[in-house]
């Protein structure tokens, strides 16, 4: 579905966009915020005093998508009484677009693209675009969090990257098993071995302004599948684990954001992706391995490996990229679910200013995260008695605050880190599918942020 601003298009059937709080306009007020009348090319769209641009973008893609085959009668939606978010409501009539059967061999139907015009009053061009552009890289990233990991390797996930900077014109190395070896990422290979899917290290660069240095650094955990490793998971809903990577998918995403809109800021992406599975050569329970950072760890748990990945690309991105600010983003804890439950995911900081920023963002995009404790009485947590630290907590509590407290020990002290730990919100049940399917979460928060940062 491609985007068209018009002035008017008195020749096309359009659908008018009607704002009300109430449903006493003699219209059936069904399941849905919105309702298309029968005799008029009108749709009531139901808004509440308190609608958020997330609520919006999400009514919209349920209206396109079930009534999508009623669409090719109304070339033209006119906006211009419509008060809320116009580009959220663009963004979720592109999403849309989603299909996440695209493996089925059999009732596919052909995909046909065709323009809808919009006649809006608050949306220029630009803003029309960069909304279908913002949904395009979401629908990119929720393709490739919803992979099989048949399909979706480590290796696949560098190819990924490559051809997408090579797209947008940007910078990506992806170092194999053998450089990861010499450029001693030691934990990333320790949980990358128990696979014949090697590891591999991601490492993109957007630059979009003229000044050297990385203003912002992200961080993205990469693990394609998750079996827990040794500490195997248990079998019911592991084959969910394919979203393991959604981390490491936003921060992809993000950079190839940046590119495509042509934001000035220098940017970049890393992403140590890795298959944790089970095998001879799989690290074991009590092992002290080498991290990146000179530090020692005890592998208490294997099943908490992205601790484990994201420590090595931490420390290697404070020392190698010294970016002004750095943000890790990783489905690391079932904890911080049972915490946020499935509506927010967990933000620790170092800044409180860059805190709040990301918080801030979180709320205005709708991909929200809530600030969490790093206290320093938390430290005891990931204490061990044979190494410098050990993987997994001391204690059946607290569990995302201990990853957190972990991570923040390879962050050479940055004065402007966040980790954001962000399963629950990564990937749903929702109204698409029949199970669970990936969100993009992160991809409007960044966008949000980096926006931020350039005006500052």
């Amino acid at each position: 579905m491609n985007f068209r601003l018009a002035d008017t298009c008195p020749d096309l059937v359009s659908a008018k966009i009607y704002p009300t709080t109430t449903s006493d306009d003699g219209l059936k007020h069904g399941e849905w915020d919105w309702v298309r009348a029968n005799e008029t090319p009108e749709i009531h769209f139901f808004i509440k005093p308190d609608s958020e641009d997330k609520e919006i973008c999400h009514q919209f893609r349920l209206l396109a998508h079930r009534t999508k085959h009623r669409w090719g009668s109304v070339p033209v939606l006119d906006f211009s009484t419509f008060e809320a978010s116009e580009t959220a409501a663009i963004k979720g009539l592109a999403l849309s677009n989603y299909k996440i059967d695209q493996l089925k061999t059999t009732g596919q139907k052909k995909k046909t693209e065709r323009s809808l015009y919009i006649i809006a009053k608050h949306t220029d061009a630009k803003m029309l675009n960069d909304a279908e552009i913002e949904a395009e890289v979401q629908m990119r990233i929720m393709e490739l969090v919803d992979l099989p990991p048949n399909k979706k390797t480590p290796e696949y996930l560098g190819h990924w990257a490559k051809a997408s900077a090579k797209k947008y014109n940007y910078d990506c190395e992806v170092w194999n098993k053998d450089h990861v070896i010499s450029a001693k990422l030691f934990a990333l290979h320790a949980v990358g071995k128990g696979s014949i899917n090697e590891p591999v290290f991601i490492v993109s660069q957007y630059f979009g302004k003229k000044e050297e240095g990385i203003d912002l650094a992200l961080v993205g955990k990469g693990v394609t599948f998750d079996t827990g490793g040794i500490s195997i998971k248990p079998s019911t809903n592991m084959h969910f684990m394919k979203c393991d990577m959604a981390g490491g998918a936003a921060v992809l995403g993000a950079i190839e954001l940046a590119a495509r809109l042509k934001l000035p800021i220098n940017l970049a992406a890393i992403v140590p992706a890795a298959e944790n599975s089970v095998d001879a050569n799989s690290v074991l329970p009590g092992e002290v391995i080498n991290t990146y950072s000179g530090k020692t760890v005890e592998v208490i748990d294997t099943d908490a490996e992205g601790r484990l990945i994201l420590a090595d690309a931490l420390s290697w991105t404070v020392r190698n990229l010294k970016p002004k600010t750095l943000v890790d983003m990783a489905t690391l804890t079932g904890s911080s679910v049972r915490a946020l439950g499935y509506e927010a995911a967990a933000l620790y900081s170092s800044s409180q200013d860059l805190s709040n920023d990301l918080f801030k963002s979180g709320l205005d995009s709708g991909d929200k995260c809530w600030p969490m404790p790093l206290w320093k009485d938390y430290e005891s947590y990931v204490q061990s008695d044979v190494a410098d630290l050990a993987n997994f907590p001391s204690k059946p509590v607290a569990g995302s605050i201990a990853a957190a407290k972990f991570l923040e020990a390879f962050t050479d002290e940055h004065p402007r880190w966040a980790h954001i730990d962000m399963p629950g919100v990564s990937f749903q049940s929702n109204p698409f599918v029949k199970n669970k399917s990936a969100t993009g979460y992160g991809i409007a928060l960044f966008r949000n942020f980096m926006l931020h940062l350039i005006k500052e």
